[in-house]
């Protein structure tokens, strides 16, 4: 019997930098009217998907993100009741915001209807149903577009989280600029957080520096959050944004709230990485400075 070998994964860190991974089976590939959809297997990182050859996330680390994502502002706020995830079609950011009981309203604004059918097909472990509670509301189109509709209803949020970072493509740009920023801010409730991924201080420092000029121009109140995620190169910032100054919790607070909420299992996500994430090495504060 013959065993065709199969090619390496090449997944961009920067313009110079790559990770290869070696693929276990062949992919499963889905062309949409937006972009071309990967489902790739790898003995390192188990199934992940790519969308136009970017690596989005994996099996074996979404959980440092995706739990980093929603928990960090989810716990930070008293009660949150209504979120919107912009991006967010495979689910787990979703999956994650389940957990908090007082959220009555989630919507997930997704460009690609494809993305969330092939993921709910192909990596059921992302969503592991999310799209089928029916706190859960499946918003298909422009994020910035469904976000302007919603404001322009008057709803407002605790929560936005951006499961989506800046790219390189003009076409999504209008994701992260200075009117699209104020929006978010428009759109939070009073004791609200918008978390946007500002992406790797090490192979994006310009990118990171630029949007995280642009947060604080936009919002009264920006914190940063330094975690880790092995699929992305390693160290990648977060940032809690609000529009209004309000002080940290402490780890008691957060404690207390996790055991409230009947929170429990998670893998990544503890109060003491909470506040130990906020403490930047003297390179980052220098960037972002």
């Amino acid at each position: 019997m013959f065993h065709v070998k199969q090619q390496p994964i090449t997944l961009a860190l920067a313009p110079d930098a790559t990770l290869t991974l070696h693929a276990s089976a062949p992919p499963i590939e889905v062309r949409s009217s937006f972009q071309h959809i990967s489902v790739e297997h790898t003995a390192s990182f188990g199934q992940l998907y790519r969308l136009d050859g970017d690596a989005m996330a994996a099996e074996a680390d979404e959980f440092m993100i995706h739990e980093s994502l929603a928990h960090l502002a989810a716990l930070e706020h008293p009660a949150p009741r209504r979120a919107i995830i912009l991006g967010g079609g495979d689910g787990a950011s979703a999956r994650e915001l389940l957990k908090h009981p007082s959220l009555t309203r989630i919507v997930v604004a997704e460009l690609d209807p494809l993305v969330v059918s092939t993921l709910r097909e192909h990596i059921r472990s992302l969503s592991t149903g999310a799209f089928d509670d029916p706190r859960v509301e499946l918003c298909v189109g422009d994020a910035a577009r469904s976000l302007k509709a919603l404001h322009d209803q008057g709803e407002a949020f605790d929560l936005i989280l951006f499961d989506l970072t800046e790219t390189d493509d003009p076409a999504c740009a209008h994701l992260h600029d200075d009117v699209f920023l104020a929006l978010c801010a428009a759109s939070l409730g009073p004791a609200g957080i918008a978390h946007v991924q500002l992406g790797s201080p090490f192979y994006q420092p310009d990118k990171v520096r630029n949007l995280c000029q642009r947060l604080r121009r936009s919002f009264a109140n920006v914190r940063l959050s330094l975690i880790h995620a092995p699929l992305y190169g390693g160290p990648w910032l977060l940032a809690r944004c609000r529009t209004q100054p309000t002080p940290g919790p402490d780890a008691n607070l957060l404690q207390q709230r996790l055991e409230e909420r009947g929170i429990r299992g998670l893998r990544y996500y503890n109060p003491a990485l909470h506040l130990a994430s906020e403490a930047l090495p003297n390179h980052l504060r220098d960037l972002l400075a």
